[in-house]
C-alpha cells in the first residue's frame, strides 16, 4: 500500500479506513454517513481524517493510541465497578473536534473509543446484558449500563462475526473437505466467503426469505449451497427460487447423497403458487456427459401495449449461421433462458436443440493427483 492515495499523509491504517469509507460511499449521496470500525481501524489519526471528509467516525482504539489519552483513561477507571465511563473531547491536528470515551464494562476490563464529535450520544443508552453462572449453575443476566454511542457501534459491529458464524459452523466447508494442502485450505475459505455474501445480498434484495416468511421456512446457507451447486451442475443460468418443494431443497442440498441435481423432475423445478410458469418439458435429450437438457416453452409476458403473449427469442444455431432469423419460444432450460433453439414443434424441417445438445463436449472427470 506504500503508493496508494493519503499514505504519505495519513499512514498505512489510517490512508487505508478512508479509501474503503470513500469507496462505499456514492459521490451523489450528500447524506452523513457513520463510519464504525473495530480495534484494526480505530485511532485519532483515522476518526480525524474521516472527519474532515464530512463523515461521522465511531471506532474503537487498542494498539493505535497515538494522541490518545489511553493511559490517563485506564488509570481514572482503575477501581471502577462495571457500567462505568469516561468522556473527554478536545480537538485534533486538523481541526476536527473528537471525544475520546473509556467505557468499563467488567470490573476487569476497560474498552477505549474515539468518535467525532457528532457521532453519537454519550447519555445512557441500550443495557449490555451480561451473562454469568451463579453458585447453583444457573445463567444469570445482569444488566450493565452504557453510553448511547456504545450501544449502537455494539447493535452493528457483529455483522462481520456473523458472516463468520455463517461460514465456519453453519456452511462449514473446512469441516467437510479436510485436507493438509494449504492451497486446497485457503481456496476452500474463499469459497465459503463468496458463498456467504451471495446468499447475504440474496437475503438483502428480498430475492430470497422474504419478510414475514416463517423461521422453519427460511432458506438455510447449506441449502442456498445446494442451489448453487445446482447451478453449476446443470450449467444453467436460472436460478431456483424459494420456497420450493421440500424434495427439490432435501435433494440439492449440501450433502445429499442420494440423488443428483441432472435426474430432478421438472415438475419438482415449479411452486405451487407460479403455476403460470410451471415448465412442462416437451421433451429431454442427453448429452455426451449424461446431462439431462430439457427444452420447454418461454414462460408468458406481457407486451408494452398491456397484451399477455408467450415470449420469444432468436434462435442461437441460426443466429450463429448468419441466416435467416427465426424467433421460437422454446429454450433449453438446463442451459438457461438465452439457450433459444428451434425445434420441429415450431420448424419442422429445423431441429436446432438437437443439435444443440450433440455439440456439446465430453468432459474429462479425472482428477489431478
Amino acid at each position: 500500500m506504500a503508493t496508494s492515495q493519503y499514505q504519505q499523509e495519513l499512514g498505512a491504517t489510517a490512508a487505508c479506513t478512508v479509501r474503503l469509507a470513500e469507496g462505499c460511499v456514492n459521490p451523489e449521496d450528500d447524506r452523513i454517513h457513520t463510519i464504525q470500525g473495530d480495534a484494526w481501524f480505530g485511532s485519532v489519526k483515522a476518526a480525524a481524517a474521516l472527519g474532515q471528509r464530512g463523515f461521522r467516525a465511531v471506532l474503537q482504539v487498542k494498539n493505535n493510541k497515538g494522541l490518545f489519552p489511553k493511559d490517563y483513561i485506564d488509570k481514572a477507571l482503575e477501581d471502577a465497578p462495571g457500567g462505568v465511563h469516561i468522556v473527554l473531547s478536545g480537538t485534533a491536528p486538523n481541526g476536527v473536534e473528537l471525544i475520546a470515551l473509556g467505557y468499563r464494562y467488567s470490573t476487569k476490563t476497560t474498552l477505549f473509543f474515539v468518535a467525532t464529535a457528532d457521532a453519537g450520544s454519550t447519555r445512557p443508552g441500550k443495557e449490555y446484558e451480561m451473562k454469568y453462572t451463579d453458585d447453583h449453575g444457573n445463567v444469570c443476566v445482569r444488566l450493565v449500563e452504557r453510553p448511547d454511542i456504545i450501544s449502537n457501534f455494539f447493535e452493528d459491529s457483529n455483522s462481520i462475526d456473523k458472516h463468520n458464524q455463517s461460514r465456519q459452523f453453519d456452511l462449514a466447508l473446512e469441516k467437510c473437505w479436510l485436507t493438509q494442502d494449504p492451497f486446497f485450505r485457503l481456496a476452500t475459505t474463499l469459497i465459503g466467503m463468496n458463498v456467504v455474501d451471495t446468499w447475504k445480498l440474496a437475503h438483502y434484495h428480498k430475492l430470497l426469505n422474504a419478510p414475514g416468511t416463517k423461521e422453519e421456512s427460511k432458506v438455510t446457507i447449506k441449502t442456498f449451497a445446494g442451489m448453487l451447486c445446482h447451478q453449476f451442475a446443470t450449467n444453467t443460468s436460472a436460478f431456483i427460487s424459494a420456497p420450493s418443494h421440500p424434495r427439490l431443497l432435501a435433494e440439492i442440498s449440501l450433502g445429499a447423497t442420494n440423488s443428483s441435481p441432472s435426474t430432478l423432475e421438472i415438475s419438482d423445478l415449479t411452486t405451487a403458487d407460479n403455476k403460470e410458469n410451471v415448465h412442462h418439458p416437451i421433451r429431454t435429450l442427453k448429452d455426451n456427459n449424461g446431462l439431462l437438457h430439457h427444452q420447454v416453452q418461454y414462460p408468458v409476458g406481457v407486451s408494452k401495449k398491456g397484451k399477455r403473449r408467450s415470449m420469444t427469442r432468436e434462435c442461437k444455431l441460426c443466429k450463429e449461421a448468419g441466416g435467416k432469423k427465426h424467433l421460437v419460444g422454446f429454450y433449453c432450460l438446463t442451459c438457461g433462458e438465452s439457450a433459444a433453439y428451434c425445434c420441429p414443434n415450431s420448424y419442422s424441417d429445423r431441429d436446432c436443440f438437437s443439435v444443440h445438445v450433440s455439440r456439446i463436449q465430453r468432459c474429462s472427470l479425472r482428477r489431478k493427483l
